[in-house]
């Protein structure tokens, strides 16, 4: 690539150095638009048109670097909250299994699946139903 750049940018030396060349005899072009008449030799003619291009191309260069450095920013923002997330999970967790409670929140007062867990054990575990019973599964809901 790096090659490549470099055999363009000859290429480009010659180009110039051509049109320097070539146009040094040369009458000088009339440009009638109206208002605007213009005489310039064919030399600043063609370095107006090169200006032009490189001005262009500096602002396609100017906008993929902005693009690119939003994309970038975005990403960032979208790891960030996922490990914020994360993070939030851990720490609900850990506080549920340091006071033993499980990290399901249910509304209170409701009765049947929304009801708070009861400590009573479970018929047929034969557990008392404490907190040191729990599984782990139980942890991870």
């Amino acid at each position: 690539m790096l090659i490549f750049g470099f055999l363009l940018l000859l290429l480009a030396a010659a180009v110039v150095a051509y049109m320097v060349l070539a146009t040094v005899d040369m009458a000088s072009v009339r440009l009638d638009y109206g208002i605007l008449n213009l005489d310039l030799p064919p030399l600043w003619l063609y370095l107006a048109g090169l200006l032009t291009l490189l001005v262009a191309a500096l602002g396609f260069w100017m906008v993929g670097a902005g693009a690119r450095s939003k994309a970038r920013r975005a990403r960032e923002v979208r790891e960030l909250r996922k490990q914020a997330k994360v993070q939030d999970r851990r720490t609900e967790r850990a506080d549920d299994a340091t006071t033993g409670r499980t990290s399901l929140s249910r509304p209170a007062g409701s009765a049947g699946a929304g009801a708070p867990p009861s400590t009573a054990p479970r018929p047929g575990s034969g557990t008392t139903g404490t907190a040191g019973d729990r599984s782990r599964l139980d942890l991870d809901r």
